[in-house]
């Protein structure tokens, strides 16, 4: 009893601390945001890019020019999905008044019928402003990415000294450690650097395939802005079992405003197609491909969704995921936090035998 009672206040003044130093953590994560934010994104794309800059660097293109082709190669992309949005959203904006009919006509009849089946007031949907809370949220969305587009400066000069700094990374290590640890350290880091790239790069065909599924499949269908559905159903596969479902019902919705009431068999076509690619990516391809790479516990990827996507928006969202099985990779690789790792996992995997 006398060592519980000496102990307690030991685990108490530990978990308060602990606290303390997680809420500085996340402050810190939130004021330094314009430079963290592009430093990891950064990062990723280092993971994805790299073996492309050793590639051409065996080809006898010196490192610097195959540096710049992947520069330029990554502001050319980003410059057509500028081009991209900008255009799209000037579309859907000369579609707003359709849609605003439909919507009209869809909130109208909803409101008719809740008035009728649960008696209340009359017009209880009809008093909100749809299209200007939809024209807001294109707005807000359009700022986002210009925001985005405003660190992507960042992003390349960050992603250039990364580059440029990878080939000396063995020498550094060589100089600041002792043969045996140096080795070690240079092993476990080009293993992590082998996962995360193979993760991402799987996982970037991944959401490409799908991204042409659904365009394929809307384009037969009829349905607006096939390839604007399309892209974000490739941008919303990096974000986990939330981005797909979301996609689908986004996706559902507009098919049902577009084609209600006049062709409800396209309505239909719409959710079984979405609801088809989405499941056979999800659960036939993505695990077959990713095989057990990303072994994270469901929990542990809603809840750093919800932490990333409060601390640095829609862009955390997309890079919560990539972070946690960086973060994993890491624990796996180091025998001091094999515990984490296992923590970090879904736990299907062996028990560690006793003694």
């Amino acid at each position: 009893m006398i060592g519980l009672s000496v102990m307690n206040p030991q685990k108490v003044t530990v978990f308060l601390l602990g606290l303390i130093a997680t809420g500085l953590v996340f402050l810190a994560l939130d004021f330094a945001q314009p430079v963290l934010m592009p430093l990891v994104i950064a990062l990723l794309f280092s993971f994805v890019f790299a073996p492309v800059v050793e590639l051409l660097h065996k080809i006898r293109i010196p490192r610097p020019v195959a540096i710049i082709i992947i520069i330029l190669i990554i502001l050319g992309l980003f410059f057509l999905i500028g081009l991209f949005f900008y255009n799209s959203l000037q579309s859907f904006m000369r579609f707003l008044p359709k849609y605003q009919a439909k919507f009209q006509d869809l909130f109208m009849s909803l409101s008719n019928t809740l008035s009728d089946r649960f008696s209340l007031p009359t017009g209880v949907l009809q008093d909100l402003d749809w299209v200007t809370m939809i024209r807001g949220t294109l707005i807000n969305a359009s700022g986002n990415f210009i925001e985005f587009a405003r660190g992507l400066f960042i992003v390349t000069i960050f992603l250039i000294f990364l580059l440029l700094e990878r080939p000396y990374l063995a020498r550094k290590l060589q100089s600041a450690f002792a043969e045996t640890t140096s080795n070690k350290i240079g092993y476990i880091i080009r293993h992590i650097n082998q996962q995360i790239g193979k993760y991402l790069s799987v996982k970037l065909f991944i959401s490409t395939i799908t991204g042409v599924l659904i365009w394929l499949s809307l384009v037969i269908i009829g349905m607006d802005f096939p390839i604007v559905w399309g892209f974000a159903g490739f941008m919303f596969n990096f974000v986990p079992n939330i981005g797909s479902t979301l996609h689908f019902l986004i996706v559902s919705a507009m098919g049902f405003v577009q084609f209600y009431p006049e062709s409800p068999g396209k309505i239909v076509a719409v959710i079984v197609s979405m609801a088809l690619i989405q499941n056979l990516i999800g659960n036939f391809f993505d695990p077959r491909l990713q095989g057990h790479r990303l072994d994270l516990s469901p929990f542990l990827v809603l809840f750093s969704l919800i932490v990333w996507g409060w601390l640095w928006g829609a862009v955390g969202m997309l890079l919560a995921t990539p972070i946690m099985v960086a973060i994993k990779i890491v624990c796996d690789n180091i025998p001091a936090l094999n515990p984490v790792g296992r923590l970090m996992g879904k736990g299907y995997g062996k028990k560690k035998k006793q003694g």
